[in-house]
C-alpha cells in the first residue's frame, strides 16, 4: 500500500510539473506570437522561418497542459466536489481545441495555405461551417467550465479565491478578445493584440499555480 501511495504521489507531482512547464511554454508562445503578428502580413508570417518553432512551442505546451490536467482531479474531487470536476473536464475539452488543435493547425496547415491557397487566408475568406461549430462548442465549454471550476475556489473550499476569479476573467477575456478586440484576427496595435490573446494566459496562470502546488506536495484546499 505504501508503494502504491508513493507511486500515486509521484504521478501527481509529475502531472504538476507538466502543468507548470506546459503553462510557461504556452504563455511564452502567446506573447511571442502576439508580437510577431501585430500589424504583420499573415501570409508573410506563416511563411517565415520562425513560424514552425514558435507554434511547435505552443503545441508542446498545450500537450503538456492537457496531460497534466488529470493530476488536479483527485484533490479537486474532494475539495471542489462534482461541479468543480465537471468544470475541469469542460475546460479540458475546450483546451483540446483552443490550445492543442489551433497550435497544430497553425504549425501544419497555415504554412501550406500561405503557399498553395493564400486567398483562403484573406480577411474576407469564409470559415468552414464545421470549424465555426467547433469554435462555438469550444468557447461555450470554456465559459461553462471556468464558472464551474472557479466556484469552489471562490467559496474558499478548494484553494485561494484569486484562482477562481482569474478563471472567470479568462472566460471574459476569451469573449472580448474574439468578438470585440480582434474579431478579424491579429490587430496592428501590439498592446491590443496582446490583450486580445490574454484568455489562455489567465487560464494558465491559474492552472500553472495549481500545478506548482502539486509539485510542492501542498494540499489544494488552502484558502487565502
Amino acid at each position: 500500500m505504501a508503494d502504491v501511495a508513493m507511486n500515486g504521489s509521484r504521478l501527481l507531482r509529475a502531472g504538476g510539473f507538466a502543468l507548470v512547464a506546459g503553462s510557461a511554454a504556452f504563455v511564452a508562445h502567446v506573447i511571442l506570437r502576439s508580437v510577431v503578428t501585430a500589424g504583420a502580413d499573415p501570409l508573410a508570417v506563416a511563411r517565415a522561418s520562425f513560424w514552425a518553432p514558435l507554434n511547435g512551442l505552443g503545441l508542446a505546451g498545450a500537450l503538456l497542459v492537457l496531460l497534466g490536467l488529470p493530476a488536479i482531479v483527485p484533490r479537486l474531487s474532494i475539495a471542489g466536489g462534482r461541479a468543480g470536476t465537471i468544470g475541469l473536464a469542460l475546460l479540458a475539452v475546450s483546451w483540446t481545441f483552443f490550445g492543442l488543435f489551433l497550435s497544430l493547425y497553425s504549425l501544419l496547415v497555415l504554412p501550406w495555405l500561405a503557399e498553395q491557397a493564400p486567398w483562403l487566408m484573406g480577411a474576407g475568406a469564409s470559415l468552414p461551417f464545421a470549424f465555426v461549430v467547433t469554435f462555438a462548442v469550444g468557447m461555450l465549454s470554456w465559459i461553462a467550465g471556468a464558472v464551474l471550476f472557479a466556484t469552489p475556489f471562490i467559496r474558499h473550499r478548494a484553494g485561494p479565491a484569486w484562482v477562481g476569479y482569474v478563471l472567470l476573467a479568462s472566460s471574459v477575456a476569451l469573449v472580448v478578445g474574439n468578438f470585440v478586440l480582434a474579431p478579424s484576427g491579429p490587430v496592428a496595435n501590439l498592446p491590443l493584440n496582446l490583450l486580445s490573446n490574454s484568455a489562455p494566459v489567465l487560464l494558465l496562470a491559474a492552472v500553472g499555480y495549481l500545478g506548482f502546488r502539486l509539485c510542492a506536495g501542498a494540499p489544494m484546499a488552502q484558502a487565502s
